[in-house]
């Protein structure tokens, strides 16, 4: 008798008992370094504006005759990299007219302009321009500057240049380059778009916020 109400407390007691289950390992994520990098862009994180212009001289050929070329050209800034703008050249230089005893060529463009520059806050540095624009080609009379008609010609300017430029001081910079000015749609006697197109050397003084 006493072995069987020893045997019916142990089964009670066993009964009663939680049991304990068995616990996973607590799971472990290894973060990946470059997850949280950013691939870099133009316009990442706050955007900085400012705006800067330039006077510029350019020296090229013009019907196989040396022409000298006064504008400018400025806009807006971005993030010290991107200009946005505008800017216009006329040719200052009396260029003999072909087919055309003593009158001489006349010759302006303007438009939109778009310039990279690299490295901006490095001493010596880098821009790459494009300019898109429309103009004139025509002929005049110098004694009396009077043109005809008959002998003006709406053009279409695309002039890729590649600057080198000094930070001279905050705001004032001097830029030396070249590039290849094309242009379409002369339709005059005597002159081609090949006679307007060529290469220009540029001299540039940038004034503004860098």
């Amino acid at each position: 008798m006493l072995f069987l109400v020893s045997l019916f407390t142990l089964t009670a007691v066993a009964q009663t008992t939680p049991q304990s289950t068995p616990q996973s390992a607590p799971q472990t994520t290894t973060a990946n370094p470059n997850d949280d990098e950013q691939a870099e862009a133009l316009f990442a994180g706050p955007l900085r504006s400012s705006g800067y212009g330039a006077f510029s001289t350019k020296f090229t050929p013009i019907q196989g005759q040396f022409g000298t070329m006064i504008g400018g050209y400025g806009g807006w800034f971005i993030n010290k990299a991107l200009l946005i703008g505008g800017g216009g050249y006329g040719l200052t230089t009396s260029i003999n007219a072909p087919q055309r005893p003593g009158e001489s060529i006349s010759f302006g463009y303007g438009g939109i302009v778009l310039e990279y520059v690299g490295a901006s806050d490095k001493v010596f540095h880098y821009a790459v321009q494009t300019m898109i624009g429309w103009g004139g080609v025509g002929f005049y009379r110098p004694r009396d500057f009077s043109f005809s008609s008959r002998s003006v010609s709406p053009v279409m300017v695309i002039e890729p240049s590649l600057m080198a430029e000094l930070n001279i001081t905050n705001f004032l910079r001097l830029s030396v380059g070249g590039g290849y000015r094309f242009v379409t749609g002369v339709e005059l006697a005597g002159l081609t778009n090949g006679d307007m197109s060529g290469v220009s050397a540029m001299l540039s003084v940038k004034f503004g916020g860098f």
